[in-house]
């Protein structure tokens, strides 16, 4: 038994804006169908069974059969998957464009940044050092940081089409994901009934078996009393 149960009924029966809801006959149905389950499990003895669905049966509100099933059925709440924004291919490649877009003011701050630093430290340098040349070492961090700046401006093209297949990728996987069909109610309900007749033909069995032992048991014990201390009659 698991959280799917709770989408058997009409409107979930915890949200608190359906706790005071009538509950209807279906309503007390799945109640009962999950309580003779949760029976056949061995998580209710007999009497508890026998309390809850009296309860279930004359219920008024879905927060009363709520409260029958707490203890019983997982409480978490169905988590919905996170969907990609852009759906259709362009807005798959208006996304990706701005990701390019992205990359390329945080090269630019790649620039900027390093280059005003390293330019203010040789400064500094060079003005303690009373107006000394000194070689301009921050040329080679702007260099480095210009070629990627180049990279991004001039392979454009590319990384639009990088950041489209991996989007497309996404969003497919994402698809698959919203395909796994939950349980439906009607086959959480033959579930629970099928659990249910198994549960009551082991107990019948049982109890056929445990009825034959004892007539044989007592046939034997009239068996024995008939025949004399000799093994005869």
């Amino acid at each position: 038994m698991d959280a799917f149960v709770w989408s058997s009924f009409a409107l979930d029966p915890r949200d608190p804006a359906h706790a005071h809801l009538r509950a209807a006959d279906h309503d007390r149905a799945v109640t009962c169908s999950l309580l003779d389950e949760a029976y056949a499990e061995g998580r209710l003895d007999t009497v508890e069974r026998a309390e809850r669905v009296e309860v279930a049966q004359t219920a008024r509100t879905l927060g009363d059969l709520a409260s029958l099933l707490l203890d019983l059925v997982p409480d978490a709440r169905a988590v919905p998957v996170p969907t990609l924004a852009p759906g259709t291919r362009s807005e798959i490649q208006a996304e990706a464009e701005r990701a390019w877009r992205r990359q390329r003011s945080s090269a630019l701050v790649g620039v900027l940044a390093p280059s005003l630093i390293t330019w203010a430290i040789w400064g500094a340098v060079y003005l303690a050092s009373d107006g000394h040349a000194s070689f301009p070492w921050p040329l080679i961090v702007m260099a480095a940081t210009l070629a990627n700046l180049l990279r991004v401006l001039l392979t454009r093209d590319e990384i639009v089409a990088s950041e489209r297949e991996k989007l497309e990728r996404r969003r497919a996987k994402e698809l698959a994901r919203s395909r796994t069909r939950a349980p439906s109610g009607e086959e959480t309900l033959r579930a629970a009934r099928d659990a249910a007749k198994r549960k009551a033909g082991e107990a019948a069995r049982a109890l056929e078996a445990d009825v034959l032992r004892r007539v044989n048991e007592r046939l034997d014990g009239r068996r024995q009393q008939g025949r004399g201390p000799d093994g005869r009659r």
